[in-house]
């Protein structure tokens, strides 16, 4: 599975990420948690191939760096934070995740077919899978992009604030259709996260980031018990009905 080891990114004389260590585990959500600032983005765009690090990220213990890209692409799949909105039906952008596996010019094969509307069924769009995407509203739009990424058929789905523009009801919709991918389709996630209380609700495991380092990798439940959020986020914990919430000081 996907592990990094001793990542560094230096930028202007600052470490961005020092020495930063993480091994996704299988058939989990890990949600990647920390202050503005403190390198989840660039983490991710690491794993993508995008930001120049030090260090190794190894898929099945192959190194990433070295992997032709189309291969890197039918591994692992990439949500950003920020989602262009070209005037293309969801199908035809759900359609864009076979990408890797279709090469110029050629058509899609039954098989591709069915991986792309299999997507659209999993996260529920079919009833809005011919309209265009520029006509969708914000929470419609995320749910294409994320039946693109489905499409695209990796074990390890990665994702960068994919909420950070949705309403409460939104987010808690999608972040159920996270968890139903971990459990019926197996897939293996990394979501970076800005709610404190949506990430210990819906992930399995925390990573969070302080300074450039990873200052906890585990359970959620140690996380929490050990008073990990409280320290780095300068937040107060409480129960409701057995339930952990926490909110500013």
């Amino acid at each position: 599975m996907l592990e990094i080891r001793n990542l560094c990114v230096r930028r202007r004389r600052k470490e961005i990420l020092d020495g930063v260590s993480l091994t996704l585990v299988p058939h989990k959500l890990t949600a990647l948690l920390g202050k503005n600032g403190c390198g989840k983005s660039t983490l991710v765009s690491c794993i993508n191939q995008t930001v120049p690090y030090t260090g190794e990220i190894r898929f099945s213990n192959r190194d990433l760096a070295l992997m032709p890209p189309k291969e890197r692409a039918c591994l692992l799949s990439f949500l950003p934070q920020t989602l262009p909105c070209p005037h293309i039906t969801v199908l035809e952008l759900v359609t864009m995740g076979r990408s890797p596996y279709v090469d110029i010019g050629r058509r899609l094969t039954p098989q591709d077919k069915e991986a792309v509307w299999s997507a659209v069924c999993a996260i529920g769009i079919e009833g809005f899978s011919d309209r265009y995407l520029d006509e969708l509203s914000g929470g419609e739009r995320q749910k294409a992009y994320l039946a693109m990424t489905l499409a695209q058929g990796t074990r390890v789905m990665i994702m960068d604030e994919p909420t950070t523009y949705m309403d409460m009801e939104y987010e808690h919709t999608f972040l159920g259709l996270l968890n139903r991918l971990k459990q019926q389709r197996k897939k293996t996630l990394l979501v970076v996260m800005h709610n404190l209380n949506q990430a210990v609700r819906y992930a399995d495991r925390l990573a969070v980031l302080e300074g450039g380092k990873i200052v906890f990798d585990g359970e959620t439940a140690d996380c929490i018990a050990q008073g990990v959020i409280e320290r780095v986020f300068g937040v107060r914990r409480y129960a409701v009905e057995g339930k952990v919430f926490f909110s500013a000081e």
